[in-house]
């Protein structure tokens, strides 16, 4: 009986995080170039922001659809984020090709998305995206620059 009451006594003097579990959801890491599309697909889906956001570098920089919106720095890339997976339905995403540098690759990429529009319609975009990701002094990759139509054909 003394050694239980001890137990409580001393479980009441440690600190809460010392007897807590971590309920935090552990992000996962772009430890390969060749996963980024897929990690980026799979966060939209599960419409999970934080995912999204931590794939990006503190300074990356979105242009969105047409090419004349520009958004950098992750306070607005959270923004963009957040409203994107509200609207998304579905993404689905192919890697047409990837070149590869030492600490750098490009992407370019066919992608369908199925959103609702703010009117309450559901609309389709086929198009394709061009991404830049920069290697990490940690040996990770996080998205530098990411246009969502920079492989479309413009003419």
């Amino acid at each position: 009986m003394k050694r239980l009451i001890c137990i409580l006594i001393l479980s009441l003097l440690l600190p809460v995080s010392v007897c807590a579990t971590d309920t935090e959801i552990q992000l996962e890491k772009i430890t390969d170039p060749d996963m980024a599309h897929t990690l980026f697909v799979k966060a939209i889906n599960e419409k999970n922001v934080d995912q999204l956001c931590a794939m990006f570098s503190e300074d990356a920089v979105l242009v969105l659809r047409d090419g004349k919106l520009e958004v950098s720095g992750q306070r607005s890339i959270r923004r963009v984020f957040s409203i994107m997976v509200d609207m998304v339905e579905t993404l689905s995403l192919e890697t047409v090709y990837q070149v590869e540098s030492e600490n750098t690759v490009l992407f370019r990429s066919k992608y369908r998305s199925v959103y609702n529009t703010p009117d309450g319609k559901v609309e389709e975009v086929l198009s394709s995206s061009i991404d830049v990701l920069e290697k990490q002094p940690d040996g990770t990759w996080l998205f530098v620059i990411n246009h969502q139509n920079g492989g479309a054909n413009v003419l």
